[in-house]
């Protein structure tokens, strides 16, 4: 029966109108009416629980750990475990290799197999594998004790649970050892995910652990290219670590990683004390055989001329080979390398010959630039700054680097449009060694100091007037401010007192640094000689890396630039002067410029990927070691 309408009375989804508005509240509207109001909500009448049985622990998934209705065993020494046929045989996660051992152990067992089968696979499984097949199924067993190294059995348990849950969590101290497990037991999946971690965690801190287990447990190519890529991390990181580290290295890797020429050393006395410390230890250990194999990775040429003293004092260090390599040191097509005495040395695998030289500035770019006014020829210190910068560029390019000359001094309007052409790109380069006795000009010093304001590095050689004045001093790029004294007070000979120099117990020389150890940067420097007349100020904060024997600073770091300043008393520095005697000024710029480029590639980096991380892009954590995406380990099961 229809409803008759009436006005103000509610349609629909419209609202009460007219007089009747008022009468009609929401709550006072009877429920429309739906399907549930003419069934009767039902009654529960049977409400019981299912007992409590003893054995309701055992209906869980089968477990290797419980052992229930296990139908398999494996051995490992002393441990037994009790595993599964349908579940570590088949699926996913399952074995290759224990799914044969089921086929052949079950058809031994039958009768239905021959052990002089033809199927060369039953005969290898038995012999080879180690594998019992006899008796029931029940109690068959595999013995796995000869086929996995003892050093991987107590990671054993990790993959069985791969096998069962798909769990398994890998760090530095397993991967190397599940794979060695999912490679021997083929077991695909295990396999590829070891191989998609190790890529995952291998970087600096890992890597030595990475190295010495994967020569402990593994073989073959597998091995061959996991030990490469764990080699690589720690030549190029082989400044990070500390003795302790490089022990845990086996010495047979650690000899084929010191004979890299990209060895991260700014220079080969490093090497020395890295070889000296592990000897110790090998000889401690009663391997003296392993000690020679690391002496002989030395590159005794380019050792300082205190090192040469030192390595004379090992006795297993022949002295003959010393002198030829001494001899010999970058004398390449000499002569002399034909004769019988070298040939006989490098028969017992002494280096006596001219080695290739380290590269500690791989990948580094460098612009030397100098300022010179060249149109002042009868000035004898023109030609030689430029030969000092030209003598630094050849360096770097020598020590695996690639350097750009530039004269950076301020010239006159007429000859600027030609030179503007000639501006190095800064934003290619690593560091800047700046020469300038002469002012530079503006252009170049903007380029200057907005290449520094982005994490380059620099190098200056501090000289009263050209970078010491203008903009660059009053923003204070400069760390060390260098200043006339009076124009009557005498020149002082100043030196450099090394540690190779005081040890020789002479009492007249002083230290040139505060601290016991020397700093990196004086790594190969066994004398600096200067004569000058100056005054030293330091930026505020500003660290004293080297000093002079009369406690003036030599060598000083910006506090917050990737900025250097060395003392300006060896701007003559690579003048073979009589009465100061040639010293190793070039060494020590060289030293100062390696560690000035990898921090601007570390600032750089930082840079980068805080930039990716703001933009929501970043994958880990800020400040996270981030793997080395050029050492891939690529290998197939």
């Amino acid at each position: 029966m229809a409803t008759p309408f009436v006005e103000g009375l509610p349609d629909g989804n419209s609202e009460p109108r007219g007089l009747l508005a008022s009468a009609f509240e929401p709550e006072m509207m009877p429920p429309l009416p739906n399907n549930c109001m003419w069934h009767p909500k039902k009654v529960i009448r049977v409400d019981v629980s299912f007992p409590e049985l003893p054995s309701d622990a055992d209906t869980e998934l089968p477990s290797w750990r419980s052992g229930l209705h296990s139908d398999w065993q494996l051995r490992l020494g002393p441990t037994v475990y009790s595993i599964h046929k349908v579940l570590t045989g088949h699926g996913p996660r399952a074995s290759a290799f224990l799914c044969s051992a089921f086929t052949t152990g079950q058809q031994l067992a039958s009768g239905n197999l021959q052990a002089s089968s033809d199927d060369g696979l039953v005969s290898k499984l038995s012999n080879q594998s180690g594998i019992m097949g006899g008796g029931s199924a029940s109690c068959a067993e595999t013995d796995l004790s000869h086929i996995l190294p003892e050093q991987v059995w107590p990671f054993f348990s990790q993959v069985l649970d791969y096998i069962y849950l798909g769990e398994a969590t890998l760090t530095e101290d397993n991967a190397v050892a599940l794979l060695r497990c999912a490679d021997a037991l083929q077991i695909r999946s295990l396999f590829l995910r070891c191989i998609a971690g190790i890529n995952e965690l291998l970087c600096v801190r890992s890597a030595p652990r990475i190295l010495a287990d994967c020569g402990a447990t593994l073989a073959g190519p597998l091995a061959e290219q996991i030990q490469k890529a764990a080699q690589d991390v720690i030549a190029e990181h082989f400044d990070s670590y500390t003795p302790d580290d490089l022990a845990r290295v086996p010495t047979a890797s650690l000899a084929q990683i010191l004979r890299r020429d990209d060895l991260s050393v700014m220079h080969e006395n490093e090497v020395f004390d890295c070889v000296e410390e592990a000897a110790k230890r090998l000889m401690e250990m009663q391997c003296a055989e392993e000690a020679v194999q690391l002496w002989q990775s030395l590159r005794f040429g380019a050792l300082s001329n205190s090192y040469i003293v030192q390595a004379a004092q090992v006795e297993a260090v022949p002295k003959m080979a010393l002198i030829w390599a001494k001899v010999l040191h970058r004398k390449y097509g000499s002569q002399m390398l034909q004769g019988p005495g070298v040939e006989q040395h490098l028969a017992d695998g002494w280096p006596v010959g001219p080695p290739r030289p380290r590269k500690p500035f791989k990948d580094l770019v460098c612009a030397v630039m100098y300022s010179v006014d060249t149109d002042a020829r009868n000035d004898q210190d023109v030609e030689r700054n430029i030969t000092a910068a030209t003598l630094v560029a050849e360096e770097i390019e020598f020590l695996g680097g690639r350097a750009i000359l530039e004269n950076i001094f301020a010239r006159p309007p007429s000859a600027r449009d030609s030179a503007d052409n000639s501006i190095i790109n800064m934003e290619q380069v690593d560091v800047a060694f700046v020469l300038a006795p002469w002012t530079p000009s503006e252009k170049r010093i903007a380029r200057l100091i907005n290449f520094v304001d982005q994490g380059g590095g620099a190098v200056l050689l501090s000289f009263i007037g050209g970078l010491s004045k203008g903009v660059w001093r009053d923003l204070e790029y400069e760390p060390l401010i260098t200043g006339k004294v009076a124009a009557d007070t005498p020149y002082e000979d100043v030196y450099l007192s090394g540690p190779a120099i005081a040890c020789l117990d002479l009492g007249s020389l002083k230290r040139s640094q505060d601290t016991m150890t020397p700093p990196r940067i004086l790594c190969g420097v066994d004398s600096i000689n200067g004569r000058r007349r100056i005054t030293s100020k330091l930026v505020e904060g500003a660290k004293v890396l080297a000093k002079w024997s009369d406690g003036q600073p030599l060598v000083v770091q910006h506090p917050t630039k990737n900025v250097f300043s060395v003392s300006q008393r060896v701007s003559r520095i690579f003048e073979l002067d009589d009465d100061l005697g040639h010293d190793d000024t070039l060494q020590l710029v060289l030293n100062v410029m390696v560690r000035a480029g990898k921090n601007a590639k570390r600032l750089r980096k930082q840079r980068s990927q805080s930039a990716t991380q703001a933009n929501g892009l970043g994958s880990g954590p800020p400040g996270a070691e981030v793997p080395d995406p050029n050492l891939p380990v690529n290998v197939s099961l």
